[in-house]
């Protein structure tokens, strides 16, 4: 699956929040979110642009782990790449078995994150400890659906947002670097 997304810097939240209600954009939920990344022993990530990531979420009062693989960004634009996901039962399990492979656990990014949806984009507003406050808007690309015309529809939504700059390609992770 390729995964068409943008990120924006966005000192106000809360004017953001205002103003994605304004366009009609459906309150989803508000979770916290622990992500523990990886490096592999054969190749290094941060050179091939590539993540791999052990993420804990909790939300009312539930507690869910994924397992991430992202792989290089597609354009110069965008955070566009290809994500496969998959629930996992226990984070440090999986940690584990990372780690006894020859992955290093090499970063830890924490937020909190409110999440909406507008049409079929997901607009998540981020708190990210240490980092600061953005936008991110994504959606995931349907086979054969130009990922061009996805991208045109985040920006035309940033517009709407009022938001024309500060938008960022590094990932949270680079960002803490």
């Amino acid at each position: 699956m390729i995964e068409v997304e943008v990120k924006a810097h966005a000192p106000d939240l809360s004017n953001v929040a205002s103003k994605l209600k304004v366009i009609g954009a459906k309150w989803i939920k508000e979770e916290y979110q622990e992500d523990i990344y990886f490096n592999a022993p054969h190749k290094d990530f941060a050179k091939t642009d590539e993540a791999l990531r052990v993420r804990k979420v909790h939300y009312d009062g539930t507690k869910k782990t994924f397992i991430t693989y992202k792989g290089a960004k597609l354009d110069e634009l965008s955070k566009t790449r290809v994500e496969i996901e998959m629930g996992v039962e226990d984070p440090l399990r999986a940690g584990a078995i990372f780690e006894n492979l020859g992955f290093r656990a090499v970063a830890t990014v924490k937020k909190h994150r409110t999440i909406y949806s507008l049409d079929d984009l997901i607009i998540t507003l981020d708190r990210v400890k240490g980092a600061g406050n953005f936008v991110e808007i994504e959606k995931d690309n349907e086979e054969g659906e130009d990922y061009q015309e996805v991208l045109n529809h985040i920006f035309a939504v940033y517009r709407k947002l009022g938001i024309s700059e500060g938008f960022e390609r590094r990932s949270y992770l680079e960002i803490l670097g």
